[in-house]
């Protein structure tokens, strides 16, 4: 069996979502129940990635910086490409475990206030109701948070300084005017903002590995959908 030495974000969230489906995949090569793609949102990204990449270019503000009153511009740094690839992304070595951990970003900015490295991820989504993932009891919004938090720490061991702040570009097709389809989406842009936290990673990695090199199968999760399937369908 294959020893695991690197832990991605992805792989980092499953464990703390569930330790059980955490080690039946990454230990015992037991894929969890796989989800359709989202073809549209990456399409969002890429577009958002060439749109920012123009005013990088020009190292020019985005209108959406002006319209929030942020003093930022694009990032203008050489590794960003690889930092978006997901083969590559940002890379760094644990602190206090024998990992290496990396994860892909969609795009950083830059706080010409003090200089400071900001941490942002793009969204997409059609919801009538307002968007707020810090204070939302989802338990897929609290990943968007972790998301963030990951990758502000992996630009923390990569020595940059990086804002204290991370943030969401959502792009909402339902926040928008539009009223019938023409063969387009119009989306309502926005941002919203999140105070990273990263004191917590190194721990939970450090658990990570510890339920990694158990011999013990993780318990049944009960807030898990796939440990809770996997239960009921024991009975029968």
């Amino acid at each position: 069996m294959e020893v695991m030495k690197a832990v991605s974000r992805t792989a980092w969230d499953n464990f703390i979502k569930c330790k059980r489906c955490f080690y039946l995949e990454r230990k015992l090569g037991i894929a969890g129940i796989s989800s359709p793609g989202h073809p549209i949102n990456s399409r969002v990204d890429k577009m958002l990635k060439n749109e920012f990449n123009f005013y990088r270019e020009k190292q020019e503000p985005h209108p959406i910086f002006k319209k929030y009153n942020l003093n930022f511009v694009p990032l203008n740094d050489p590794k960003l490409e690889d930092y978006r690839k997901n083969k590559i992304g940002v890379r760094a070595k644990s602190i206090k475990t024998n990992y290496e951990i990396f994860g892909a970003l969609d795009d950083l900015w830059l706080n010409k206030d003090n200089n400071e490295v900001v941490v942002l991820d793009y969204k997409a989504t059609s919801n009538m109701k307002e968007i707020n993932y810090v204070n939302s009891k989802m338990s897929y919004h609290k990943g968007y948070l972790r998301q963030l938090d990951f990758y502000g720490y992996l630009l923390k061991l990569n020595k940059y300084k990086v804002f204290k702040k991370g943030y969401w570009v959502i792009c909402n097709a339902a926040r928008s005017e539009q009223k019938i389809f023409e063969g387009k989406l119009d989306f309502g842009i926005e941002i919203l903002s999140y105070d990273l936290k990263t004191d917590y990673i190194e721990d939970t990695l450090v658990e990570l590995e510890k339920c990694y090199n158990s011999e013990n199968i993780p318990p049944l999760n009960p807030f898990c959908d796939a440990c809770r399937w996997q239960k009921e369908t024991s009975k029968l």
